[in-house]
């Protein structure tokens, strides 16, 4: 029989093998930094917010002129009407400056930066999820062990009867088979310590799949009841506030609306300007060497190009429509979500109130058949039947109470307050 102590030396084996150095008694803020930092799909999402910073300085670059030098040289050799070689060489200097483009580049830079707030608060919302998926493997770890220490319990006190019903069937005062039920129930109990310390494994697994490493003491974490709003109105109005995929949708209809700009500049003439100094040396045209310098306003403006722009115009608009509808999807799917979860949280509070006078009051009828077997006025199946339920009302409760912190963490994720209330 595996003790919860020895449970954890394995774990503590296993941190060591895997070259993974974690403090002993991590508390869930720890674990969840941990995850923050090493998760992919954190990382992932962080690095395409710095791809779209540079998409930003991309379109920045439509305010500063582009400067590009070209050199050649070569053999030009005739033939008629007469004989002669030479070397043309030709270098080149050309600046081109936007002036106008009827905001289209001021346009081009609001939808990049918008982009790059979207990605931001995109980026901010996949943590707070995966805290929140962290927090769940955590606390199913608490849950597990505590689970398979009342399977442990349970194995204990029917092995205590079975020694007892040994005693009393070779004295004669218990039949023969009393003491073969007994052993199957014995049975019963170790088969259930075996499914808890599987279910312990597959939750250190989940662990070390969620949070990067696996689990060493974990310290039970503290009641976060006190951070919740009164009712559920205040929760939902504080979803809806601060709702990070809320805010990346609103900020996808202001990249849209940039991006009907940047449209519309396309019906407008630009005005350029253009520098170019030429350094020649026996070209076609003059034969030594020659230098040239032109300076040239260009005012230029589309009259067709097949109805493309005015395509480009409606496309864009009805892309603002669909991130609108899709703004609106987001809110009543975050009012939706807050309102489950704070009815969660509801009904496991209530739940553990009830439970924990199931347990006592168990635990006191267990006690008295206890009493009354000794002196033989209950039967050995009333005893084991009693503490049977005493075991599984102990482990309701543990659930219970695990659902109960769960469902505190989910209400603050959908605030998007679950970081924050973890000091990170």
């Amino acid at each position: 029989m595996t003790k919860p102590g020895k449970i954890l030396a394995i774990l503590s084996v296993g941190i060591l093998l895997s070259g993974v150095g974690v403090a002993q008694a991590e508390t869930l803020q720890e674990a969840v930094k941990f995850m923050l930092q090493s998760n992919p799909d954190v990382r992932a999402q962080h690095y395409n917010r710095m791809a779209r910073e540079k998409e930003v300085l991309q379109a920045k670059a439509g305010y500063l002129p582009t400067i590009d030098a070209s050199v050649g040289a070569g053999l030009d050799r005739q033939h008629e009407p007469f004989f002669a070689t030479t070397w043309p060489a030709i270098a080149t200097v050309s600046v081109r400056q936007n002036v106008f483009r009827f905001f289209g580049t001021q346009s081009e830079v609001e939808r990049q930066e918008a982009r790059v707030k979207s990605q931001t608060y995109l980026f901010n919302g996949s943590s707070e999820n995966n805290a929140l998926l962290a927090s769940k493997v955590y606390l199913n770890v608490l849950r597990n062990l505590k689970l398979l220490e009342l399977s442990q319990e349970n194995l204990a006190n029917h092995q205590r009867i079975l020694d007892q019903v040994k005693l009393r069937s070779e004295s004669g005062v218990d039949r023969r088979a009393d003491l073969d039920q007994v052993k199957g129930r014995v049975a019963l109990a170790q088969s259930n310590v075996v499914a808890a310390q599987a279910n312990l494994a597959d939750s250190t697994s989940e662990y070390l799949s969620v949070v990067g490493h696996l689990p060493g003491d974990l310290n039970n974490p503290e009641p976060a009841d006190s951070l919740l709003p009164k009712t559920v109105e205040e929760a939902e109005q504080l979803a809806v506030q601060k709702s990070l995929t809320l805010k990346s949708a609103k900020a996808d209809i202001e990249a849209r609306n940039a991006q009907h700009k940047t449209a519309k500049s396309q019906l407008y003439p630009t005005l350029d300007v253009a520098l170019d100094y030429k350094w020649r040396k026996d070209t076609d045209a003059i034969m030594g060497r020659s230098e040239d310098f032109l300076a040239m306003a260009t005012l230029s403006f589309n009259i067709f190009n097949g109805g493309w722009n005015k395509s480009r115009l409606g496309q864009t608009q009805y892309e603002i429509y669909e991130a609108q509808e899709i703004s609106e999807n987001t809110k009543r799917q975050t009012i939706q979500s807050i309102r489950l979860s704070w009815e969660a949280n509801k009904t496991t509070t209530e739940r553990v109130m009830y439970l924990e006078e199931y347990v006592k009051a168990a635990g006191q009828t267990a006690d008295s058949f206890t009493a009354q077997w000794n002196i033989g006025r209950r039967t050995m199946f009333d005893l084991l039947d009693t503490q049977a339920e005493h075991i599984n009302a102990k482990a309701s409760l543990v659930n219970a109470k695990y659902d109960k912190r769960y469902a505190e963490y989910r209400v603050l994720n959908g605030m998007s307050q679950l970081l924050p209330s973890l000091g990170l």
